[in-house]
């Protein structure tokens, strides 16, 4: 929400909290009872609740500027798993990863809906798709025929295109920083980004950032990302505030965003690729439409679920990769030597993905980027739709299940010295991150990717697409800060961070790529 809606919120928060007092104190004693309060339930264990919270509006504004971190400060704090009031809202928020995986894998059954979500259900259509929609048999054939489609031997079918999209990036940034001196590289790791979904999903490309097309989806990206923020939708979390809503034009705003500019851009995305000559993706999901029951307004959410998804987040992704490492020069150098070594003994050429294991500093860098700062401070919630019970907390039906990603990437107790980059700490895992996210959670590396029947069905796109990526620029170039008026370098601010909604990205940086001297390449 920006700062007027917050003052106002808050404002009119204040003059009814009287007036609520009564109703606050019988939904208090409700969630005591359900918390373990009660002489029913006294075996189960308490769950921590921060005490920053406010009568009837609970944490909901106490969250700050980056939840996320707020949130991580309190698991630090309380413990693995605590309990916040988001409204009428009940949230728990996971900070442990076994703990996550008893609830979103062993328990998933239980613990795959959404929460409601205003803006979900515009998406979704009410409920299409794989990423908005709860976990019911509708949901269950859009995601199988999403599995089909985005399995890897159908995706390394575009693997000529994704090196292509690599190898265009790498070059855009250098001839960018020639240019320039230095870049903030954001808009071009968009349109690189964009181009892989385009190309293999619907046949196409965008040609510069100045396109229209890129504009068109870029606009749709970023709105939706902003709009399905977990924590700005105040409606779900007040109901007696829903009025704002109307007065606002909230609800309109969304419907018209839906129908005037997402529903048209796919609807002639995938009419246009349906009748181009080339291969992609799209066209398999309509060769599977009859078989899986899917209609025109499945499609249009599927591939907009994939385009979000699988664009914005491969950004933001190398965006942080790409910060890290200009803090860790000697990392690349020991990159550059690995590629290189691989370059002199396969006649100059760079790795391909199944030839990962013959790099293996660089999947581990990959792996340990993803960790040290995760893409999204949550994912996207889940939600009880019944009681259960794990490690003794009783969680009620109806509780918004949280995964706490930098809680989780910096519990000490997973990881040695997590708040140092330890690229190292992966180099006896070389399982692809789709083997580990989807083994045992002793094997996972990271938990980006998310959890149980939730799992991102991209997970081989995603990877391929970094790894080719990073091959080409560490043969290519070295990643360095930027330097000031004096020529001085100016380290990158490692922990400054933006909540774009969904996706928590680096605060706007400058940044220079210096072509290497001494690649076994010399063609850049």
């Amino acid at each position: 929400m920006n700062s007027k809606e917050h003052q106002a919120l808050l404002g009119t928060a204040a003059i009814l909290a009287t007036g609520l007092s009564v109703y606050y104190i019988i939904s208090s004693s409700k969630n005591r009872i359900a918390y373990g309060e009660s002489s029913n339930v006294k075996a189960y264990r308490d769950i921590p609740t921060p005490g920053s919270k406010l009568p009837y509006v609970g944490h909901l504004f106490s969250l700050g500027e980056l939840p996320g971190r707020t949130l991580a400060k309190w698991n630090k704090e309380l413990g693995p798993v605590i309990q916040i009031k988001m409204g009428h809202q009940n949230w728990v928020i996971l900070g442990d990863p076994k703990i996550a995986h008893e609830i979103f894998a062993t328990n998933g059954i239980a613990t795959s809906d959404r929460a409601a979500h205003t803006y979900f259900d515009y998406y979704s259509h009410g409920g299409k798709g794989i990423v908005c929609s709860n976990a019911d048999k509708r949901w269950k054939k859009a995601r199988t025929a999403a599995l089909n489609v985005l399995a890897p031997q159908r995706v390394d079918e575009f693997v000529d295109l994704i090196m292509m999209e690599a190898d265009n990036l790498v070059n855009q940034l250098l001839t960018e920083t020639k240019r320039h001196g230095q870049i903030d590289p954001g808009t071009t790791l968009n349109a690189s980004a964009m181009n892989v979904i385009l190309s293999t999903c619907f046949g196409k490309r965008v040609t510069s950032v100045d396109d229209p097309l890129f504009k068109e989806i870029m606009h749709f990206v970023h709105l939706s990302m902003k709009y399905g923020a977990v924590e700005g939708d105040l409606s779900q979390y007040m109901p007696i505030f829903a009025y704002l809503d109307v007065i606002a034009g909230k609800k309109r705003v969304f419907g018209d965003f839906i129908s005037t500019v997402r529903d048209p851009l796919f609807s002639r995305l995938i009419k246009e690729a349906a009748e181009s000559e080339k291969d992609c993706l799209i066209k398999s999901f309509l060769a599977l439409k009859e078989e899986f029951n899917l209609d025109d307004k499945d499609l249009i959410v599927i591939m907009s679920d994939l385009l979000g998804a699988g664009s914005d987040t491969t950004a933001v992704s190398l965006s942080w990769m790409f910060v890290i490492l200009s803090h860790y020069p000697q990392i690349q150098k020991d990159l550059h030597a690995e590629i290189d070594a691989f370059m002199n003994a396969h006649d100059g050429r760079l790795p391909t993905f199944e030839e990962r294991d013959q790099v293996p500093l660089l999947t581990s860098v990959q792996k340990e980027s993803f960790r040290f700062r995760p893409t999204s401070p949550f994912g996207i919630p889940h939600l009880s739709k019944e009681d259960f019970v794990v490690r003794d907390y009783f969680i009620p039906k109806g509780t918004v299940l949280v995964p706490n990603m930098e809680a989780m990437h910096m519990n000490s107790e997973v990881y040695d010295d997590p708040e140092v980059f330890k690229p190292e700490r992966f180099l006896d895992n070389n399982k692809t991150m789709s083997s580990a996210a989807n083994g045992g959670i002793d094997k996972r590396d990271h938990y980006n990717f998310g959890w149980g029947r939730r799992i991102c069905p991209g997970i081989h796109l995603a990877e391929v697409e970094m790894f080719h990526v990073s091959t080409r620029i560490f043969a290519n170039c070295m990643i360095e800060p930027p330097l000031d008026k004096n020529g001085k370098e100016m380290p990158i601010d490692i922990d400054a961070a933006t909540n774009a909604g969904l996706v928590l990205v680096p605060t706007s940086y400058q940044i220079r790529f210096t072509p290497r001297s001494d690649s076994p390449l010399r063609t850049l």
